[in-house]
């Protein structure tokens, strides 16, 4: 069994028993959604029966689960808590039968998500919806709709969504209910709201209140990527300060959601991010927000390749509060031409509990996004048993299937780098470093035909049509810059050069696709070579 999350505490017999459905499910009244991933395998007659039981005692989100001979039994702290356990039941179940285990469970942050805030093409409704239910599936709790081209939350603020958009963002709530996930709707009004008009205000939370209708209480104000300088004379003439201007908007706002629902909760997003609470912004930002308003934050950096404990007690000193962290991995926006198909490191335990939350901002590939955000939901379900192999592994079966495991992983081994997202050389690096010492090309070749064969192998064994789509543009240029690679190569041993030629075809290459692999050792190799032997 590929867990994902890993449950804390887990006691699994070899013995399993065949089970199809539970003959019977009871459960308290209003559980009917908890149970749904259970009763949605259909009623077995004959079969087994389920038993969900309240437990007060327990924490909100912890359960724990019971599988015997014909019986299921689950004692929950909450629905959410239910929900849960009905998924790591049918992680232990193969289609025919289950273990005999007992499972005892409990997130280690209280709030596990998704913060859809790249720049670039929004994802596709769908794929929001088959995102909602990965979430659910894997123990994430919040989901932030922030996407940054999406006009309606950032430029045309101030609009209202036009009917079939509105029809959409409903259904997507919906679908986070079903889930249990809390549905963030976030708004960027930063670019050209006048903080200080009243009318602005009015917009604002006009805005917000079609939102509200659609069953939505937790709403994110983001002032991220703005001006640093106040733009309107008006607000130069109210405020002192940028940060006193955010801290003003985000109180008032604060306010009236509150007024209209006691369990409200507001998000936001300051315009000073990436710190270890150094700026005067931060600091004042903080002082002036009230108490129950969150604050986001992306670590050290824009895109933190670790964020520490030190780091995150630093930004609380300065906010008066545990952030709110808007992690920017696996997010690509920045260098569209690369994946980031690795687990999530640099983040441990000390530095969770010291968090409010984490959510983090994918690619904008979707699909492949799930391989980095199974190994969230593993950390920052169970970040002391987190091993980022093991949680890489179980992210990658649960989205491309056993069989197709060490393919997928092989894959991702070529696409693990961005100027700022650092890992050990690829290993064609090694092979290429070996030519370059001794001229056996004999290393090289083996890894550039693996490397060229990769794709079509990669082909065979996916069958999900959307992901496939996404890694196409580099399934090709991997298939092509290792072909060209090999024919550099046997040019090379035959003595017979045509640089021109290999120059034209990586032009060619380049032209067609900008997909980066192998962090662009082979372009680089055949380059330095053309110079050299040319």
């Amino acid at each position: 069994m590929r867990w994902l999350p890993l449950p804390r505490e887990l006691t699994v017999s070899e013995e399993r028993l065949p089970f199809a459905g539970c003959h019977a499910i009871k459960h308290p009244a209003g559980w009917e959604g908890a149970v749904r991933p259970l009763s949605a395998l259909g009623e077995a007659f004959g079969g087994w029966t389920a038993f969900f039981e309240h437990d007060a005692s327990l924490a909100p989100e912890a359960y724990r689960l019971q599988i015997e001979n014909g019986r299921i039994r689950v004692q929950a702290g909450s629905p959410r808590a239910a929900f849960y356990a009905c998924h790591t039941l049918l992680q232990a179940w193969d289609g025919k039968s289950l273990p005999i285990l007992s499972v005892a469970d409990a997130p280690t942050l209280a709030w596990r998500g998704v913060v859809e805030g790249f720049y670039g093409v929004p994802w596709k409704h769908a794929a929001r919806l088959r995102m909602l239910d990965f979430m659910g599936a894997h123990k994430m709790n919040i989901y932030l709709y922030a996407p940054k081209d999406d006009p309606y939350h950032r430029d045309r603020w101030r609009d209202p969504y036009p009917p079939e958009e509105a029809e959409r963002l409903h259904e997507l709530v919906q679908r986070a209910q079903q889930n249990f996930i809390e549905f963030v709707f976030c708004i960027s009004p930063g670019l050209s709201m006048v903080y200080s008009d009243p009318e602005e205000f009015q917009r604002l939370v006009a805005k917000i209140e079609a939102v509200q209708a659609m069953g939505v209480r937790t709403f994110g104000l983001l002032v991220d990527d703005i001006p640093e300088e106040l733009q309107h004379e008006a607000d130069r003439a109210v405020y002192s300060s940028l940060a006193h201007a955010h801290a003003d908007l985000a109180n008032r706002l604060h306010h009236w959601l509150k007024e209209r629902d006691s369990t409200s909760w507001l998000i936001v997003c300051p315009t000073f991010y990436h710190n270890r609470g150094e700026p005067p912004y931060v600091k004042e930002l903080g002082e002036r927000t009230e108490r129950g308003i969150s604050i986001m934050w992306t670590g050290p950096k824009v895109v933190s390749r670790e964020i520490t404990h030190e780091d995150a007690e630093l930004f609380t000193l300065a906010i008066r509060r545990k952030p709110f962290v808007w992690d920017n991995y696996p997010v690509n926006d920045y260098e569209p031409s690369r994946l980031l198909m690795g687990p999530i490191t640099g983040r441990d335990v000390e530095t969770l509990v010291r968090l409010e939350a984490l959510a983090s901002n994918p690619m904008n590939q979707a699909e492949a996004s799930k391989i980095a955000l199974g190994t969230y939901a593993d950390l920052l379900w169970n970040a002391e048993a987190y091993d980022p192999q093991r949680s890489w592994d179980a992210a990658i079966v649960h989205l491309v299937g056993e069989e197709a495991l060490p393919v997928m992983r092989e894959f991702c081994q070529q696409n693990l780098w961005s100027r700022h997202w650092k890992e050990a050389p690829p290993e064609i690096a090694s092979a290429i470093e070996e030519w370059q010492k001794s001229g056996d090309t004999e290393p090289l070749r083996s890894a550039l035909t693996r490397l060229a064969t990769l794709p079509r192998r990669l082909r065979q064994h996916i069958t999900q049509t959307e992901l496939l789509e996404e890694l196409e543009p580099w399934l090709w240029r991997m298939e092509q810059i290792s072909k060209l690679g090999l024919e550099l190569l046997d040019q090379l041993e035959e003595e017979a050069l045509r640089p021109a030629r290999i120059l034209t075809e990586l032009e060619a290459i380049r032209n067609a696709s900008e997909a980066i692999v192998c962090d662009g050792w082979i372009e680089r190799w055949i380059r330095e070579t053309l110079e050299e032997f040319a």
